[in-house]
């Protein structure tokens, strides 16, 4: 459960009350707290399984909105761009939402007092995820004695190779005679 700098608990795993933050303008809370994050992927990278997203939130009260920034942080895991071995790491997403209680386009609704920013909180860590990822900076990719790359061998350079059958008609044509 997530708790608020003022010691509130949240009612949800980011299910976040502002009837106190909201009294007065210019009233400002910070919240801390964790959400599963289960399915989310993107090009191959995905949240590790059983990932929570842990974030660091700050609200500030305007006269008729609440304004969310903040950060949050998951494991991620996916396959090097280059070699395709394992890796994995960490994405931070950056969070700046909008909450009314008459929400615009976009904008996160402000329900019983309440503002639920899981799907805000998903969005900025599926944003965030590496598209291509690398186990590596110096990765060169699959190992060359594990995969092999065939060449085939040219008897002589100096060889035209053999025409095309599908383009034979061709050579009986000659325009410039």
């Amino acid at each position: 459960m997530s708790r608020s700098s003022s010691g509130r608990p949240a009612h949800g795993p980011l299910l976040v009350p502002v009837a106190e933050l909201r009294r007065r303008v210019g009233n400002v809370d910070e919240v801390e707290g964790a959400v599963a994050l289960d399915g989310a992927e993107v090009l191959g990278t995905r949240l590790a399984d059983g990932a929570e997203a842990t974030v660091a939130l700050r609200l500030e009260a305007l006269s008729d909105a609440v304004v969310i920034t903040g950060e949050a942080e998951a494991p991620w895991e996916g396959e090097c761009r280059r070699c395709l071995e394992p890796v994995s790491g960490m994405t931070i997403g950056d969070i700046d939402e909008v909450a009314r209680t008459m929400p615009l386009d976009g904008e996160l609704a402000i329900e019983d007092d309440r503002i639920d920013l899981t799907e805000a909180v998903r969005a900025a860590v599926v944003l965030a995820l590496p598209m291509a990822p690398l186990c590596s900076d110096d990765c060169m990719g699959p190992d060359p004695e594990a995969y092999p790359v065939t060449v085939e061998d040219k008897a002589d350079d100096d060889e035209a190779p053999p025409p095309d059958p599908r383009w034979a008609a061709l050579s009986e044509l000659h325009p410039d005679e």
